[in-house]
């Protein structure tokens, strides 16, 4: 059987980056993917600053719209732009930007196999072996990539099972849309004519509703935390609703799907013996905009970088870096969002309240922006925002429950 450096365990954003990498930097690196691409994934498809940045080849190909703003809907309908001088954002759609990042792993040296899933991990004396149906590959070091509903946390000892506040039900449709309806009815940013994504924090408590504009219609969703779960089918169906009265058009939902989406903010582990989980599998997803593919990269290349460096190093027990790094930078990040999330969603009135400031300050606007779109975090400029918010809005600050 042959010895791989590196197997990983899932074809999407964080394993394909996470297999690139890796093959870049010498190593000899399988990717196992249980689908054949390209596949269908229920995603709004953002792209921010930060995922946009981190990949270092071009993807204009895959790019269908360009967005600089955001418009958020709060409870009393009030509209709130979100933008800054730093905002640029791309919106694809996944089934063309994942086969995209598994052929440039391809391409970069990794031996993709699709259409096996693997079902067990076996630990042996000097690697580990992925086992699949009829198959099993055996490699020195594992990423497991495999998404929210993956068994690699489980099979490594790390997570039996998501809590419900780590994880939010979704439901979304990729709406098909004439040309002449869909030019009509998107929104368009003032200053420069460009489209703007959509955001509806006026139709639950704890979460939100989407839509926004692709190439040949709208992606549509909404998700809410599943411990906070209210009826979100009936918040779905008043999301359509409120969509097709505001653009005057008819939607159709007949390929809506309901899938999870893991939220972070949560101390976790992120690694096993040889092993680290990568993306969504490591619950590495904003819990304040349920962003997941700028964190799948990130975590993806340092993944590749850490595994390069142990099998330079002979040395596996080097992994338990990936995670001291990842501690220090991603998890305090989500730690952070996880509290600007609490306090947003604690009740409707603190949600239009947070907006009001946003909308009225154009300095705690950009903070907005910047934090939602990653261009900066909250945790390095935690400090600026709480000093903004006491010296100019204090009464606001004292009812949204901030303190000094």
């Amino acid at each position: 059987m042959k010895l791989y450096d590196l197997a990983v365990i899932g074809g999407g954003p964080a394993g394909a980056i996470c297999a690139r990498d890796a093959a870049e930097a010498g190593l000899d690196v399988v990717l196992l993917e249980k689908a054949h691409h390209p596949r269908e994934k229920p995603c709004g498809g953002a792209l921010g600053p930060r995922a946009i940045r981190s990949i270092d080849f071009d993807i204009s190909n895959v790019i269908e719209r360009t967005f600089h703003a955001a418009l958020v809907y709060t409870p009393s309908m009030r509209k709130v732009i979100l933008t800054s001088e730093e905002l640029i954002g791309y919106l694809v759609t996944r089934s063309k930007l994942d086969l995209f990042l598994l052929q440039k792993a391809e391409e970069a040296g990794a031996e993709v196999v699709q259409g096996t899933q693997v079902v067990g991990i076996e630990q042996t004396r000097t690697g580990i072996r992925a086992l699949s149906v009829g198959d099993s590959y055996k490699s020195h070091l594992l990423v497991g990539a495999d998404g929210v509903n993956g068994i690699i946390a489980r099979e490594l000892g790390i997570r039996s099972k998501w809590a419900p506040d780590q994880v939010a039900l979704c439901i979304s449709a990729e709406v098909p849309v004439s040309q002449s309806d869909l030019k009509s009815a998107m929104i368009t940013h003032e200053s420069n004519g460009s489209p703007v994504i959509e955001m509806y924090f006026n139709l639950l408590s704890w979460g939100y509703g989407w839509c926004f504009p692709k190439k040949n219609g709208f992606s549509i969703g909404i998700g809410c935390r599943m411990d906070k779960q209210e009826n979100l089918q009936q918040s779905w169906e008043r999301l359509i609703e409120l969509i097709e009265v505001e653009k005057e058009i008819e939607i159709d939902t007949s390929n809506k799907v309901s899938y999870r989406v893991p939220l972070g903010g949560k101390l976790n582990r992120y690694i096993a013996r040889r092993s680290m989980l990568v993306g969504d599998a490591a619950g590495l997803v904003s819990p304040l905009t349920g962003e997941g593919i700028s964190y799948a990269i990130q975590s993806g290349k340092l993944a590749a970088k850490i595994a390069s460096e142990a099998v330079e190093m002979r040395a596996p027990l080097h992994v338990a870096e990936y995670e001291n790094q990842l501690k220090k930078t991603v998890e305090r990040e989500l730690v952070d969002t996880r509290w600007i999330s609490e306090v947003l969603h604690k009740s409707k009135r603190h949600t239009d309240l947070l907006f009001e400031i946003v909308d009225e300050d154009p300095l705690m606007r950009k903070y907005m922006t910047n934090i939602v779109s990653r261009i900066t975090t909250f945790s390095d400029i935690r400090g600026k925002v709480g000093k903004r918010m006491l010296s100019k809005h204090p009464l606001k600050s004292i009812r949204l429950g901030l303190k000094g």
